[in-house]
């Protein structure tokens, strides 16, 4: 981390910074305005002004800054005549040199004096205002509390003296400590908020997911780090920024130094009372309820309240829920208790324990199981957590759960041995649910090898539990080793009753969903046939439930697709009926999959994934099964054209923060739509995070998109021959047994694409893997005659495609081939592959000399793409327009202009610095000089707008320039006419 503000990143103020921009806006229109700021210390005013007053800057505003003093006898005005001379000194420009001028008179002004300041408040009224005839200008002062009478008051006069003036003023003040404004600023405050042109927001602390984001840029490696920063700091970004510090200098608590020694020295002001109040409160769990701090404190009401107010206005003691304190901050608790002698703390744990025992409640049982243990009592804390773990599990609060279970496996409780290991799965199974598949793999592994491991049906139960955490944790080639290992577990004797039977099912079950997983439809169904037998005997609900799901699933793609949609249906009953939310989870993933893949369609399957993924979040399982259906409901959106509303499901899917499987199968939902509105950057930066996990071993359902994927990135890069070699890693996946047809047939397509783009582009051939890829092409065709309909047509679109990219480099080819596949997906309602088939189709019949039916294919292909925003076939569009010299007026106008029209007359370098810009650098520039906002270039050129602004840096730093305005002069200097064509 760098120490300096410039030096850190500026990240999760977007509503703020938008405020302040639509204020200054709107002051350059209405006249003179303010915005008044208030919030803690350290939650991030400075740093919010410091970055607004860089961008106005930019945006050629006349930015002056200044900080109040924490003195008594600041000099009058202070904040702003500093800023003032700190303009003079640094700034240039007329507003600079006003200031310089006028400098030596203010000084000579007795601001001490009633007649001085009055004289003085005229005086910097009128240079403010001679400053905003320029251009506008942006005053801030910073600290207002500790701002002098004279400042304040200027405040207010500013406001009235300059109301028809381009000025702006921001003040920022510190909250008092219970929160409200500080004593000091009531009456200007009073005063301005009857002033219609004066808006106060309160700076609240960062979101926790805000902050985990800024904590990645300060330190990418230490992702560990979020959970501590996150309780010292609860957003506050001062204290986050002490807290890393302090871990990187050695203190693995991360309690800085700086702030240990403000908290002792503000204890050690208090008075005994409120001393044991602030104690008491830190060694408590969450809130503390003021009853509970009565009776562990054993304190009458009166005496009680005059030492929690001691403790609140000290701002140690804030008012928590309805009825309850916490100290203000994390860090202040970490330093509190930590500070506490071991007896008493002891002691206070003790009282806590004992004023909670008979108590009932949501968080009552974990409160005390707390308690308990730090008081030194074990069996007492370990009846406590029991309680907690269950209840927890109850409330699906399967996080919290695994936490509860795994502390009763390490109470050191005489007798409780042989309970340790029933304590370890139960930690395992909560630990799955919460999506933390490393800790659930861990601690089963854990119990296999432990010295009570069991063996026989047990042992077979728990290897398949570990083979379902293993699949979720991505460990694909692990997975199945251990569900082999589960079925080879299962005593020879098929007898042995009911419970026998049930775990008999439970493991083949489970052994056939590995199978299906791995796309391996055969040997799945011929297993899950094997599990059928005892399920049905026993009625055991989730085995039968995902043997059916399995058995259905095979048959939708082999026999009937009705029916396999019946038998998943009728799984999905028996799965909710059964209680049990993985499987339930996993018959919904099956049926959606069915719906959107193989069966086509395509509404009826994203509305059975979106309603499954509300279903698994309200049963707690929002980070896994819930993820992997919106992540599946996305694929759905891209195929039939809803991009947005994919990106916004991913969005909240990545919002849960997933791992393993789930967080692979975001990914890949993601860098698809990066890539098809042209983000490619981000698009290899998941694909890249996703090879982690989904390499050579991982699953061929996660393993195959990957790899088509990262073909199609290859070949709008321009990279053919690369993508050649991805297509052919995918049919080594292929070749090892997978029977998903509809998993790779796209990626035939892809393979054929890229033989074309490679033979176009004058690459190499690859006969060997041309022949390949056609024999894998014929049985493709093959499989398609043997399955249902919906599934057949799909396939012979597919098949369709590769034989029209065949055509593009066989000559004499029909041109109209592409006509016919485009008909084909518009009737299977794809408008992205839709668009791409018109453009190959208006390329070919350009290509045959008809120019009128191409630029109408060409035309139809832009109206999709634009609609779908699709960045790399809009360019690919206007290339193949420009290249024909045919008109598109379908297209965006800044790419339907001929490149002869949009770039500017070349002189020599130095005569004309537009030379120097690269043909996007100048479209951005263009659509600047129009007045657009970053966002605004970001839509109108169908980029992201993070990379509108690393273009105007490569911008400004080329053309000398330092912001906006003086880029847009130096384009009508070289271009005045620019628009006007020949």
């Amino acid at each position: 981390m760098r120490d300096t503000p410039a030096g850190r990143p500026f990240h999760g103020r977007t509503a703020e910074l938008d405020l302040l921009r639509s204020a200054l806006r709107d002051t350059t229109v209405n006249g003179a305005s303010a915005v008044l700021l208030g919030g803690d210390a350290g939650v991030g005013k400075t740093r919010l002004v410091t970055e607004f007053g860089r961008w106005a800057v930019a945006d050629g505003t006349v930015v002056l800054t200044g900080r109040a003093l924490d003195i008594a006898d600041a000099p009058s005005f202070w904040p702003v005549v500093s800023a003032l001379r700190e303009h003079a000194r640094t700034g240039t420009g007329e507003a600079a040199r006003t200031f310089a001028a006028a400098l030596g008179d203010l000084d000579g002004t007795d601001g001490a004096s009633a007649a001085g300041r009055v004289e003085m408040l005229g005086e910097l009224c009128a240079l403010v205002g001679r400053a905003a005839r320029d251009s506008p200008v942006v005053l801030v002062v910073d600290d207002l509390h500790w701002a002098d009478r004279s400042t304040r008051d200027l405040f207010a006069y500013l406001l009235a003296g300059l109301a028809t003036e381009r000025v702006l003023l921001v003040g920022t003040y510190r909250d008092d400590p219970a929160g409200g404004t500080p004593a000091t600023l009531l009456p200007l405050v009073t005063e301005l908020r009857r002033h219609r042109a004066v808006t106060f927001r309160q700076v609240r602390p960062l979101p926790r997911a805000a902050l985990a984001e800024l904590l990645g840029m300060w330190l990418p490696d230490r992702p560990d780090l979020e959970p501590m920063v996150w309780a010292h700091s609860t957003g506050n970004v001062f204290l986050a920024e002490q807290t890393v510090r302090a871990v990187l200098d050695g203190d693995p608590r991360g309690v800085p130094q700086t702030v240990r020694e403000l908290v002792r020295a503000g204890a050690a002001g208090l008075s005994a009372g409120a001393r044991d109040v602030v104690r008491a409160v830190a060694a408590g769990v969450g809130d503390v309820e003021h009853p509970l701090l009565a009776a562990v404190l054993d304190r009458s009401g009166a005496e009680l309240a005059v030492a929690v107010r001691e403790a609140v206005d000290a701002g140690f003691v804030v008012a928590a829920g309805n009825d309850g304190y916490a100290l203000r901050h994390g860090l202040m608790t970490e330093v509190v208790a930590g500070d506490l002698l071991p007896a008493e703390r002891v002691e206070l744990h003790e009282r806590y324990a004992r004023a909670l025992a008979g108590h009932e409640g949501p968080g009552v049982a974990a409160r005390l199981a707390h308690h308990w243990q730090r008081a030194g009592h074990p069996a007492q804390a370990l009846a406590a957590t029991l309680a907690a773990a269950e209840e927890a599990e109850r409330l699906r609060g399967y996080a919290e759960a695994h936490r509860h279970w795994l502390r009763a496996a390490t109470l050191p409780v005489a007798g409780s041995a042989a309970a340790r290991g029933g304590f370890l799965e139960r930690a395992a199974a909560a630990a799955e649910l919460a999506g933390d598949h490393e800790s659930a793999v861990a601690l089963l592994a854990e119990r296999l090898a432990g010295p009570q491991a069991p063996t026989g049906m047990d042992e077979a139960v728990l290897r398949s539990r570990l083979a379902r955490y293993l699949m979720s944790a991505g460990q694909a080639a692990e997975a199945e080793e251990a569900a082999r290992r589960a079925v080879a577990a299962l005593p020879d004797d098929p007898g042995g009753g009911a419970p026998t039977d049930a775990a008999r099912a439970e493991v083949l079950a489970g052994y056939a969903t590995a199978l299906l997983t791995r796309a391996d439809f055969s040997a799945a169904r011929r297993v899950a046939q094997q599990a059928l037998v005892p399920a049905r005997r026993v009625g055991e609900p989730r085995a039968l439930a995902s043997v059916l799901a399995v058995l259905g699933f095979g048959a939708a793609f082999t026999r009937d697709g009705g029916a396999g949609l019946e038998a998943l249906s009728e799984a999905v009953g028996i799965a909710e009926a059964s209680g049990d939310p993985v499987t339930l989870g996993e018959c919904l993933q099956q049926r959606a999959e069915l719906l959107s893949g193989p069966l086509n369609a395509l509404d009826d399957g994203v509305a059975e994934a979106l309603a499954g993924a509300e279903r698994m979040a309200e049963l707690g399982l929002g980070r896994t099964a819930a993820v992997s259906l919106r992540a599946m409901a996305a694929n759905g959106m891209f195929r039939r054209g809803t991009w947005d509303e994919a990106e916004r499901q991913v969005t909240l899917a990545w919002a849960a923060a997933p791992a393993g499987a789930q967080a692979v199968e975001v990914r890949l939902a993601r860098a698809r739509l990066r890539m098809g509105r042209g983000d490619l950057d981000g698009s290899e930066e998941d694909l890249a995070a996703v090879e982690l996990v989904a390499g050579s071993a991982g699953l061929p359902k996660l393993r195959l998109p990957l790899l088509i994927l990262r073909a199609g990135l290859e070949m709008w890069r321009g990279r053919p021959e690369i993508a050649r070699d991805h297509v052919g890693a995918g049919l080594d996946v292929v070749e090892s047994g997978i029977d998903d047809v509809w998993a790779y047939a796209p990626l035939l397509w892809h393979g054929a694409r890229a033989h074309a783009e490679a033979v176009l582009a004058g690459r190499a051939p690859d006969p060997s893997g041309l022949r390949r890829l056609r024999r894998h092409r014929g049985e493709l065709v093959s499989r398609g005659d043997r399955s249902v309909p919906a599934l057949r047509a799909v396939l012979a679109t597919f098949e369709a495609m590769c034989t029209a990219e065949d055509s593009r480099v066989t000559p004499g080819a029909d041109a109209g081939t592409w006509a016919g596949v485009a008909d084909l997906l518009e009737r299977l309602g794809q408008p992205y592959p839709t668009a791409y088939a018109r453009l190959r189709s208006g390329e070919a019949l350009l290509g045959a000399r008809r120019a009128g039916a191409g630029a109408d294919e060409l035309g139809r292909a832009a109206t999709g793409a634009r609609e779908l925003r699709a960045a790399p076939l809009l360019a690919e569009i206007a290339d193949i327009a420009r290249r024909a010299r045919v008109p598109v007026p379908e297209l965006p106008v800044i790419m339907a202009q001929p490149a002869r029209d949009r770039a500017p007359q070349a002189g020599p370098a130095p005569d004309n610095p537009l030379t120097l810009l690269t043909d996007r650098e100048l479209e951005v520039l263009e659509v600047l000089a129009d007045g657009a906002t970053n966002k605004e270039i970001a839509a109108a050129l169908f980029i992201a707008p993070k990379t509108v602004g690393a273009h105007l840096a490569r911008i400004f730093a080329k053309l000398g320039v330092t912001n906006r305005t003086q880029a847009a002069g130096v384009l009508r200097r070289h271009v005045p006419e620019r628009g006007v064509t020949e």
